[in-house]
């Protein structure tokens, strides 16, 4: 009997920290969940920032081969 008793007290034991567990987990899985939106995010802004740095590097490509198209025409027009 008294053995029975304890059983029944480490089962109780082990339901109240298995529901504990279970609330630990859930909200290990919204903090999971906001950090994943995090990253989706940021991925997403470092898309639109790649974007943005192959325009602006192909706008210093042309700016930089300025001269070159200068001297061109220069050399056309005083010929």
């Amino acid at each position: 009997m008294e053995n029975e008793k304890r059983l029944v007290e480490i089962m109780a034991d082990l339901v109240i920290k298995f529901d504990e567990f279970i609330e630990g987990q859930k909200e290990t899985n919204q903090r999971l969940g906001k950090v994943e939106d995090g990253i989706t995010k940021l991925n997403l802004q470092t898309a639109e920032n790649t974007r943005a740095i192959l325009k602006l590097a192909d706008r210093v490509e042309t700016i930089a081969d300025l001269e070159n198209r200068v001297s061109k025409i220069e050399k056309v027009v005083f010929k």
